[in-house]
């Protein structure tokens, strides 16, 4: 049996985060991890490179985290991507360099980096691995929290921070929504987000590898607008990907019997554009002429017949292929996997929380961070700068 002034509960990249800024503050943190080695949901992200978070002032910051926007707000601006950085880089010792839309990434580009340097800042002697919490209750002043094989840890606070439900080999299962509501907690039913989408595979099929920019697109469901999004789409074997794509993911209903995704190829063309085209290039291929809008092989796969020549191009055709190009229609067959998405929506209800510190309001002395709560934010570093965020304000409100 091991005592400790906190016990943070998931080595992912929330707990981590809380286990670096106790140690700072001189609390006496001990991270409980499940898998054999913490942060394995951490080397994964940002394709292995680790979008650690995103530069954008908190204003601006907040929209991406959807209907949690005001819950959030508070956190990223006591501890905002800026402040991230800093700690990151004079704390840790890993130089990070910032790309495009703000995004933050170590300058190795390895996310094993990162990883490595918050598990060395707080030092392994603070970390039990192999950990599996099957039970937390509170005794008088204290927690305790028992695993699989019957060991115990006691503590004044516990941080809940096992993630959500994606990738569940890194350990991120779910564990922590039983957790939680064997304490009392309600859980937001939990759902894919930041998912590839599986739709027409006979279209998309031999289109895969072909990325588009720039496309608008359009989440309808039973005839009803429900989402739009624009940005870079990616064809796969299956069907669509890409952030424009992910970030629409999260919106599709566990069963889409009628929904369907409508794609805006060429959001600056009109038909006027596209008559002039085929008039300036009356002998060359129709689809030559159309690649200068889109990629050849989407140029291609849009026309009933790859070889037609401008000058063969009537009206009628010419605006079923404007149709096409502009209202290209994807119909999902199924809902995305929530096993293979980046990011869980759903977790630990958000009313239950305090907003400024991440107290549980049912169990003194629980805090629930990161992805364990029902927050969600889009790519580009969002999802990273909140584990950090959350983290930093439920060890302010430990530590005082």
């Amino acid at each position: 049996m091991r005592e400790a002034g906190v016990a943070v509960i998931g080595g992912g990249a929330a707990g981590l985060f809380a286990g670096c800024f106790l140690k700072m503050n001189g609390a006496d943190p001990v991270i409980l991890e499940r898998n054999p080695e913490c942060g394995l949901k951490l080397l994964i992200t940002g394709h292995g490179r680790c979008n650690i978070t995103n530069l954008k002032e908190p204003r601006e910051l907040k929209h991406g985290y959807h209907e949690a926007s005001n819950f959030v707000y508070p956190a990223i601006n006591s501890f905002p991507p800026s402040s991230c950085v800093r700690f990151i880089e004079d704390e840790v010792g890993i130089k990070l360099k910032t790309e495009e839309n703000d995004r933050v990434f170590p300058v190795s580009d390895k996310a094993s980096d990162i990883r490595d340097g918050l598990v060395r800042y707080i030092g392994k002697d603070r970390m039990i691995t192999g950990f599996k919490c099957v039970s937390i209750r509170k005794d008088d002043a204290l927690f305790e929290i028992v695993s699989e094989d019957g060991s115990m840890v006691k503590a004044k606070y516990v941080i809940l921070a096992c993630g959500g439900m994606s990738y569940p080999h890194t350990g991120s299962d779910g564990a922590g929504f039983k957790l939680a509501s064997a304490l009392g907690h309600s859980i937001v039913k939990p759902a894919a987000a930041l998912a590839t989408v599986n739709t027409s595979p006979e279209f998309c099929g031999p289109l895969a590898g072909v990325t588009v920019p720039g496309v608008i697109l359009t989440l309808y469901d039973r005839g009803t607008r429900k989402a739009l999004s624009e940005g870079d789409l990616l064809f796969t074997h299956k069907g669509i990907s890409g952030p424009s794509v992910m970030e629409l993911s999260r919106e599709i209903p566990a069963r889409p019997d009628d929904t369907y995704i409508l794609a805006d190829f060429a959001k600056d063309i009109t038909d006027r554009d596209l008559t002039e085209l085929i008039d300036a290039r009356p002998k060359a291929l129709f689809a030559t002429a159309l690649a200068s809008l889109v990629p050849r092989r989407l140029a291609e796969s849009l026309l009933d017949d790859p070889q037609i020549k401008c000058s063969g191009i009537t009206s009628a055709e010419r605006k079923k292929i404007l149709g096409r190009l502009k209202g290209f229609r994807f119909d999902i067959e199924e809902a995305p996997d929530i096993n293979s998405s980046y990011c869980t929506r759903g977790g630990v209800e958000l009313s239950e929380l305090d907003r400024k510190s991440f107290g549980s309001k049912i169990v003194p002395g629980l805090y629930v961070i990161g992805e364990n709560t029902d927050v969600d934010g889009i790519s580009g570093g969002y999802n990273l700068a909140f584990a950090a965020a959350s983290a930093h304000l439920a060890v302010k409100s430990i530590v005082g």
